[in-house]
């Protein structure tokens, strides 16, 4: 793949950022914010001109999540939305969502010029392409409910990326540059009175007095109320979060091109193929897919190759290559809003279903909203709580069946035959222990248990870490957890 690729986001060549603390002694205040990326940093901004002490606490720094691997599309043309949520819930909550969507693309552009905010903010316009005749079926039912609803559109036989048997095409929508956008909202806030600290992990909650004790490595935090903005709840109670969504893992590459027009492109179903440019110094031609189920496609190292392969027919080269995990809820819409009906001391914001940087805009005006006692348009859509619907059912029996194969054959399988001779899987005294033998010969000996529901973890040979197949958490080759739900590392101190 060349030497010379970067394994890491295109967004986090950009470093021109104020660094927070950490931590360094308990704490109080009336909103606590778990979570630096797109939705915590939202959910700060939105809060800072009210009378609430409000604190934000990431793991590690913020940014540098989940939000460091989107693709920075801002659009409401999201590869079949409406012909699921027409499917499943009728048409007002089909356009309720399109509204929403709508609104958040259009805060993102009123605070750029509002705050001058410098994150390659761009107008574009969002192509939904068919590649099957099913994909046509699925753009006809899309057509119609835009028909119907007033929302301005293009039929085209063809879209600027790739082959295609048709397209829609909308206007006003956006890119930007995820990170840069993030980093002003964030000095904002700041500079509003919103205490950010960084390298603070939680590490568990509990109710106390009318408050909930957010115990984090560097002391306790007490919160009138807390919100869960850090992608994967680290949590199972309340809520039984791994019961309502799976994880999809997708692949991101970028390459330098000569010509980068407007235009951003995605299509219907899997297998996804994403398409953006982002102009700044250089010109680049952004492209996401062989995105698959969390658990399916274990060769991380042959999805990369797949991709860049897939990606020769679009760029010369790819110079940054990527990968990011979304978790796809049952019903198809996120959950933003109060945990439990009668619960106002905790929220969350997760479950964007691959659209995050919308979602996450709009879950930050969502939960001010509730938290302020205000009214809030979108506050039944997102709700955590709502009601089951017959393919909440259907696609939770799927989910389930998919969480317990994987988490089966994490137990059965002890080696792999896509493992390298560096990696190595032995067992010490009933336990079962990872070994990597890096380039200059040192051991790296871990645990393969995840921490957080017990899953066998998988080498990524790619990257050089330990992935869980069942939930997402990632650890690197010394056992450290850099993504969860995990709140532990796998670290082993003694020798083989």
């Amino acid at each position: 793949m060349g030497d010379i690729m970067q394994k890491e986001s295109l967004w986090k060549q950009y470093q021109n950022h104020k660094r927070y603390p950490a931590l360094t002694k308990g704490i109080t205040c009336d909103v606590l914010i778990i979570g630096g990326g797109i939705t915590g940093i939202s959910c700060a901004f939105e809060l800072s001109n009210s009378n609430q002490k409000i604190v934000l606490i990431d793991q590690n720094q913020i940014g540098q999540g989940i939000t460091s691997g989107t693709t920075g599309k801002l659009t409401y043309l999201q590869n079949g939305i409406y012909q699921k949520l027409l499917h499943t819930f009728g048409e007002e909550i089909a356009l309720t969502y399109y509204q929403s969507q709508k609104e958040a693309v259009e805060t993102v552009e009123k605070y750029v010029n509002q705050y001058h905010i410098d994150c390659n903010f761009q107008k574009d316009i969002s192509y939904l392409f068919a590649t099957t005749r099913k994909e046509e079926d699925t753009l006809q039912i899309e057509k119609a409910f835009f028909k119907r609803n007033q929302i301005p559109y293009i039929y085209e036989k063809t879209n600027p990326f790739c082959r295609s048997r048709g397209a829609i095409k909308v206007p006003d929508t956006a890119v930007f540059h995820p990170l840069k956008y993030l980093y002003h909202l964030a000095e904002l806030a700041y500079k509003r009175g919103v205490q950010i600290y960084e390298k603070t992990k939680a590490v568990g909650f509990k109710d106390y007095e009318n408050n909930v004790i957010v115990d984090t490595e560097r002391g306790y935090i007490r919160a009138k109320k807390v919100v869960f903005a850090c992608h994967y709840p680290f949590f199972l109670l309340p809520g039984l979060f791994p019961l309502r969504a799976h994880i999809e893992r997708s692949y991101v590459c970028a390459g330098k091109v000569k010509d980068a027009g407007n235009g951003n492109a995605i299509n219907p179903s899997n297998p996804t193929y994403s398409f953006r440019y982002h102009k700044d110094r250089n010109k680049f031609l952004i492209y996401c897919g062989a995105s698959h189920k969390l658990g399916d496609h274990l060769d991380y190292q042959e999805n990369y190759r797949l991709l860049t392969e897939q990606a020769k027919e679009f760029m010369p080269n790819v110079d940054y290559i990527w990968q990011n995990q979304d978790i796809m809820t049952n019903d198809y819409l996120p959950l933003i809003g109060r945990l439990q009906k009668n619960n106002d001391h905790l929220y969350i914001a997760t479950g964007y279903n691959t659209w995050g940087m919308t979602n996450g805009v709009i879950a930050g005006k969502v939960i001010r909203d509730l938290i302020l006692g205000e009214e809030n348009p979108y506050a039944f859509l997102f709700a955590p709580y709502r009601g089951i619907h017959f393919d909440q059912i259907k696609n939770f029996t799927l989910d389930a069946y998919q969480s317990g194969k994987s988490y089966a054959i994490s137990k059965l399988k002890n080696y792999y035959s896509f493992y390298l001779d560096e990696v190595k899987i032995r067992k010490k005294k009933g336990k079962k222990l990872g070994i990597y033998i890096d380039e200059d010969g040192k051991y790296h000996i871990v645990s393969t248990i995840c921490p957080h529901m017990k899953c066998s973890l998988t080498f990524n040979m790619f990257q050089k870490t330990w992935d869980c197949p069942c939930h997402g958490s990632r650890f690197d080759m010394d056992g450290k957890c850099i993504e969860g739900p995990s709140l532990k590392d796998i670290t082993i101190i003694e020798k083989i």
